[in-house]
């Protein structure tokens, strides 16, 4: 399972990236879903490899955002472990983490908004118009989680 986090706007972007950011869940800048590892998905994040960061997330990390930023699906009721134990197989946002990075279900199967709404990044980010491997926050990051808490 891999996070992929809309960095850029959609300026300088072409429709078929626009149309692929859509079919991924994330329509604004800060945004964020969660994708299995397979073929299709991989090459829609790499269709939008220059407008967004991805990479495995750990269960601390994913659980540590689900707290705080997970949504209903079809209310406006507070997603909290009472909301996990009472409608999703889930008894708490751990077990629900560690379920979702083994792939075993989806945020939308559990009746949560499969778009993760983040919080610009504390302290900034690093650069949004260059790749991980030169500093930058685009791209694949070999070790998403620092972004991922910064942006809790």
């Amino acid at each position: 399972m891999r996070a992929v986090i809309q960095i850029r706007g959609e300026i300088d972007m072409n429709s078929g990236q626009r149309d692929t950011l859509d079919m991924l869940n994330i329509g604004r800048v800060n945004h964020a879903t969660l994708v299995p590892e397979n073929d299709v998905y991989n090459g829609m994040v790499a269709k939008v490899n220059d407008f967004v960061a991805h990479g495995e997330p750990s269960i601390e990390t994913l659980t540590l955002v689900l707290e705080k930023r997970a949504d209903a699906l079809d209310s406006s009721e507070a997603v909290d472990a009472e909301f996990l134990a009472e409608n999703t197989d889930y008894d708490s946002f751990q077990a629900l983490a560690e379920a979702l990075v083994a792939e075993e279900t989806t945020l939308r199967e559990q009746g949560l908004s499969p778009t993760l709404r983040l919080h610009p990044p504390r302290g900034g980010h690093d650069g949004i118009k260059h790749p991980d491997s030169t500093g930058g926050e685009l791209g694949p990051h070999e070790d998403i989680d620092p972004l991922l808490e910064a942006m809790r």
